[in-house]
């Protein structure tokens, strides 16, 4: 449109013009009063042709602009051009990115008279720019923290306690942007708070404060914990924090608290704190996700290895009812006396258990394993005892607590009722170990709790020298063939008989038998001339 006044016939041609530009297109004096303008702008804006010709250029501008375009038409007076992005504001008060470019207009003696120019709409632009700044920011975040975890990994390899573990995570983490705090706890004695372990502050972080301080009643902690799955607070000052210790008041807006898991072993959570709500993207998140799982792994790996170091061990009683492991819920359907008398590994790498039945059929009981899901062949049978090989429908007990860092010393189940006897480290802590049990099994009770030492390592140090010998298969013939009587006298089982239960050809068997022995009269001799015996 133009300005009343302006002969409207010479200009119809520029008009019709200007209006078919997609950019708004504007002319006005060096006063700011308006002479020309299109179509678009009024489309736009939303304002009439009587309004637009009764404003100046900074109406059309967010507030928090004025100062730039107005530097702009200045610099456009001084230098006859100028481009500039700000917030174009329209009569709803909505802003849009545009970029406006502007040039000097001078009459025929040379003397200015006007600015002219386009405003063009840069919001699929700003879009763009945006996303690719965030998705560097994103690759830079992700190769920090990934450089870090490569570090964490390393210090893991290293680490020879649990509390080493937890330390090295916390420190290399709480070192790095944008992670300004980080702590470990474990579930408390009172099972509805979370103890701190150990944490870690940042650069230029108060090191006096305490995760107390942070979060008092560790609620996201415990929500990990508990679900064993990985919860964020995006923005804490939203989320359920205690008023008088949030995070908040120590300039941490953002948070995640990373479970702390090895199958069934729950060693706490890690909780790390940002100096920004938000903090933390889906990519971030599945790199912490699977650190978790590194730590959880490294402090069960370091448990273990103590363990097999330790001069005394803790050993547990327990009392189980069903719902419970697999042995005990076929135990009460067959009504039936079972035993778990050894484990051996399938090709697979899942345990198998061999099991003495009393007081039953064992096809009895070979049908109620199947019918709880899992899967059961009689390996031998004589006088009032059968051995059966378990397949078991879900992981196998000595699977379960080795993965707690203890060993499955004896398992007995009579009818609908049993029994548990676990060793553990010294170091362990029984607590949580009878917590991640009493999850998996519900009705688990300790009955008994006793430390001794641990007998003499003569016999564990043969054992594992032949451990390190055998192979799984070669462990798993020769395990077969003992409890299923193979060896004594008259014979419990025959070859044939082994040979079926192990799923194997007679003269497989006997290769594999062959081979073990060999190993095992091997380990014994050379430890006999070793100890001069």
């Amino acid at each position: 449109m133009q300005r009343q006044g302006v002969d409207e016939d010479a200009s119809a041609l520029l008009d019709s013009a200007i209006d078919t530009l997609n950019d708004v297109f504007f002319l006005f004096d060096l006063d700011g009063q308006f002479l020309q303008w299109n179509e678009r702008l009024r489309d736009v804006t939303g304002y009439s042709d009587d309004e637009i010709e009764q404003m100046v250029p900074l109406d059309f501008v967010a507030p928090e602009d004025h100062a730039a375009i107005s530097e702009a038409i200045v610099r456009v007076i001084e230098d006859g051009r100028a481009q500039q992005e700000a917030s174009f504001l329209t009569a709803d008060e909505e802003r849009i990115p545009y970029e406006f470019t502007g040039a000097l207009l001078r009459d025929d003696d040379g003397i200015p008279v006007g600015i002219s120019g386009i405003g063009r709409d840069i919001t699929d632009r700003k879009r763009r720019v945006e996303a690719l700044q965030r998705q560097t920011s994103r690759v830079e975040t992700l190769n920090r923290i990934n450089a870090v975890i490569r570090e964490v990994n390393e210090s893991l390899v290293r680490a020879s306690t649990r509390e080493e573990v937890e330390r090295e995570v916390c420190s290399h983490l709480a070192g790095e942007r944008p992670y300004r705090f980080a702590w470990i706890g474990e579930l408390g004695y009172d099972g509805e708070s979370v103890a701190p372990r150990t944490w870690a502050c940042g650069r230029g972080f108060d090191d006096d404060v305490t995760p107390d301080e942070i979060d008092a009643d560790g609620a996201l902690a415990l929500e990990a914990i508990e679900t064993k799955s990985l919860c964020v607070a995006t923005d804490v000052r939203d989320d359920a924090f205690d008023p008088e210790t949030a995070a908040a008041d120590h300039g941490l807006y953002s948070a995640v608290a990373v479970p702390l898991v090895y199958r069934d072993a729950n060693y706490g959570a890690l909780c790390l704190y940002a100096a920004r709500s938000s903090a933390f993207d889906e990519d971030e998140l599945a790199v912490l996700r699977e650190l978790g799982e590194t730590v959880g792994y490294a402090i069960n790996a370091v448990e273990k290895r103590n363990a097999l170091v330790s001069d005394s061990v803790v050993e547990l009683e327990l009392d189980v009812a069903p719902p419970g492991p697999f042995f005990l819920t076929v135990a009460a359907a067959a009504d039936a006396s079972l035993s778990i008398e050894g484990v051996a590994t399938a090709d697979d790498g899942s345990l198998t258990e061999f099991v003495a039945v009393e007081g039953a059929d064992p096809e009895s009981v070979v049908a109620a394993a199947r019918e709880a899901g899992g899967d059961a062949v009689v390996v031998s049978e004589h006088d009032d005892q059968a051995i059966l090989r378990f397949t078991p429908s879900e992981n196998a007990l000595a699977s379960v607590v080795a993965d707690l860092g203890g060993v499955l010393r004896e398992a007995h189940a009579d009818g609908d009722s049993g029994t548990l006897a676990i060793e553990l480290p010294a170091v362990a802590d029984v607590r949580a170990v009878v917590t991640a049990l009493q999850e998996r099994f519900p009705n688990t009770s300790v009955r008994a709790q006793r430390e001794h030492e641990r007998t003499n390592g003569r016999g564990v140090e043969f054992r594992d020298s032949l451990d390190e010998a055998l192979t799984e298969r070669q462990k798993e013939v020769l395990e077969t063939a003992f409890l299923a009587g193979f060896f004594e006298w008259p014979r419990g089982s025959t070859a044939e008989d082994v040979a079926e239960a192990l799923d194997v050809s007679p003269p497989t068997f006997h290769e594999h038998l062959r081979r073990s022995q060999q190993k095992l009269l091997t380990a014994y001799f050379d430890g006999v001339s070793q100890n001069g015996e």
